[in-house]
Formats: structure tokens, sequence, C-alpha cells
């Protein structure tokens, strides 16, 4: 993943996202090919969760499985830890996968556009309350972290 400061370079950018400084762009989104633009202003909501909590009916290699979740080209997204899925107000929601070393970068940085504040430790509950499944997530991530 590289990272850069120059507004008209991206901020973050791997084989699946480049991200902007207004915007992202997600590649091989459309079928049979074709990128997706996203302005960070107009995303409602930005989760990153785990692929374990989907079974294999709601996902898919590229398209959209028995889920309202619209899933870019990633062939080996059965093998990814963590997806981030993004609420753009329009239907159906958009799931994005990426090397798990990459994707928590890429979650900050969509939160920070997006103008929330909202804490990493708030995943998926908004109001800050966590499971004991979620506290052990924190605790792996820290140790991911250092």
């Amino acid at each position: 993943m590289e990272s850069t400061t120059d507004s008209k370079q991206p901020i973050i950018s791997n084989e699946f996202v480049k991200c902007y400084s207004d915007h992202l762009v997600i590649h091989l989104y459309y079928f049979p090919y074709g990128n997706k633009t996203i302005k960070y202003k107009n995303i409602r909501s930005c989760e990153l969760l785990r692929m374990s909590d989907l079974n294999i009916l709601q996902t898919k290699g590229w398209g959209m499985g028995l889920s309202s979740i619209w899933w870019h080209c990633d062939l080996s997204r059965g093998g990814r830890e963590y997806y981030i899925l993004l609420d753009t107000n329009k239907w159906p929601k958009i799931g994005i996968t990426m090397n798990d070393n990459d994707i928590i970068g890429v979650y900050n940085l969509i939160k920070q556009k997006m103008g929330t504040n909202q804490p990493f430790d708030s995943i998926g509950k908004p109001d800050g309350n966590m499971s004991e499944k979620d506290h052990e997530y924190q605790h792996n991530r820290a140790n991911y972290m250092n």
C-alpha cells in the first residue's frame, strides 16, 4: 500500500482502491469491468466488519450474493478476515475487501474524510457498547498495530 500527501495523487493506493482527498475509487466494481467513484461526503456510514459474520451465500467474488451488498472483484475474498461496508443511501450497499494489512488504514481514512470522529473501537456499535467478541477483536488489533 502506498501513501502520499499530494492532493492530486492518491493518499492511499492498492490494487483494490485509491483514496484521494475528496473521493475514493473502487477498482473493478462494475461487471464485467469499470471502476466506481464515491465522494466521501456521500457516504452515510462506514463499518469495518468481519467476513466470518457473513455466510457463504451473502458474499461473492464479484457482484451481489444473497444480500443487499454489491462486491467489487476480489477473487481472494473468501480468505480475507475483514471487509468495509459503505452505505451511500442507495441500494445496494457497497462491500470492499483488500489485503488485511491495508484495510484498517483505508477504513480510518474514509472515516476521517467523512468528517466523523467515531473511534475505531466502536466498530459496528456507534454508541460504543462493545461485546466480548469486540473486546477480543480490539485486543488482537492492538497487538497487530504494535
